[in-house]
């Protein structure tokens, strides 16, 4: 330790002088640093904190759009679909208006009225027409189940076309 006095008495005051400085001027610039650090995280968050604001309302704004969008088409749709249901209900209800007002069905010519073993047993007028009193027409579940075919098979048809237009008119908008 006597060698530090011996040297401390040989240095001249202003060196510590400047060397006081030095370090006042090194805590000053560490301070303002510090200082500057603090201030632009803080500018930092407060962009980061605007820029959330705005994206989150232009968030809102998108959904809304969107939202409204989508009630538009859904009220299009609808308005598609409700046109498309009539003319189903209208083709369908046509052909049950036309096999409700058809006359009785008959029997098809290649077919016998009264079959191969009463025509080979019958003798004149008991077999043909003659055995059949209402003039060769279907029974009347017969024609019922026919009719029934017919109107399962005009509704799958209709099914069918109602599913085109619904395709066509879907694709018309994309």
């Amino acid at each position: 330790m006597s060698a530090l006095v011996k040297l401390a008495g040989r240095v001249p005051g202003w060196l510590y002088g400047a060397v006081l400085a030095c370090v006042l001027v090194g805590a000053g610039m560490l301070y303002q640093r510090a200082q500057g650090v603090a201030q632009g995280r803080a500018a930092v968050q407060a962009l980061w904190n605007t820029d959330k604001k705005t994206r989150a309302t232009a968030e809102t704004k998108a959904e809304a759009q969107r939202a409204a969008e989508n009630l538009a088409q859904a009220r299009q749709q609808a308005v598609k679909a409700a046109a498309i249901k009539k003319v189903y209900d209208d083709e369908i209800n046509d052909v049950r208006v036309r096999l409700a007002v058809a006359e009785r069905m008959r029997k098809p010519a290649f077919c016998a009225s009264a079959g191969p073993a009463a025509q080979a047993s019958a003798g004149g007028a008991e077999g043909g027409a003659a055995a059949d009193p209402a003039g060769g027409l279907l029974p009347d579940a017969v024609a019922r189940d026919i009719q029934a075919l017919i109107l399962q098979t005009e509704e799958v048809a209709a099914t069918g076309r109602a599913c085109q237009a619904f395709v066509r008119d879907s694709s018309i908008g994309l």
